[in-house]
């Protein structure tokens, strides 16, 4: 709840990797894409048989006119280690959020090895969520793991230093 006031206020949070999860305790909506339908009907995370990508630099698409993209190619790798990815709602825009980079392709996989990668294919990697005065980020990637995905650092600096924001409420 303070975390939501916070943000409502005009805050402003990151999250990467599986940070991401605030996404569900705040009511996004969203969804975890890396899911399939039971015989039942019921929703469940994609068995390990039938998606896993472990460690690999996988191709994103990236919407260059949202203010945390500045700078960027339409295209950008990004270091996906079993990391979240996500489906918006048929309502999100309406409700302020927007897919700032997601996987436009059935085979996303630059490097390493990619088991079921077709099943992130529309998929958001990177989402801006809208809160009352504040927003959300959801970085699925690592886009900071070790220094190594270079194209994805101005994702990061981008949101903490967009001169378009006023200052950040006081923390309750």
């Amino acid at each position: 709840p303070h975390i939501r006031r916070f943000i409502e206020a005009g805050g402003e949070v990151l999250t990467i990797g599986s940070a991401t999860r605030l996404a569900y305790m705040l009511d996004l909506p969203l969804k975890n894409a890396l899911v399939e339908r039971t015989a039942s009907g019921e929703e469940r995370p994609l068995p390990s048989e039938k998606y896993y990508i472990p460690g690999s630099l996988l191709e994103v698409a990236v919407d260059t006119a949202a203010s945390i993209a500045w700078g960027s190619p339409r295209t950008v790798d990004v270091m996906f280690d079993e990391s979240p990815a996500f489906r918006l709602d048929a309502d999100a825009a309406a409700k302020g959020l927007r897919a700032v980079a997601w996987y436009d392709s059935p085979t996303p996989l630059r490097s390493g090895w990619a088991w079921g990668q077709e099943h992130l294919n529309g998929a958001a990697a990177i989402v801006e969520a809208r809160l009352g005065q504040g927003t959300v980020y959801l970085f699925g990637p690592e886009i900071l793991f070790r220094s190594q995905p270079h194209g994805t650092f101005r994702f990061f600096f981008n949101a903490l230093l967009d001169p378009s924001r006023s200052p950040a409420p006081p923390v309750p």
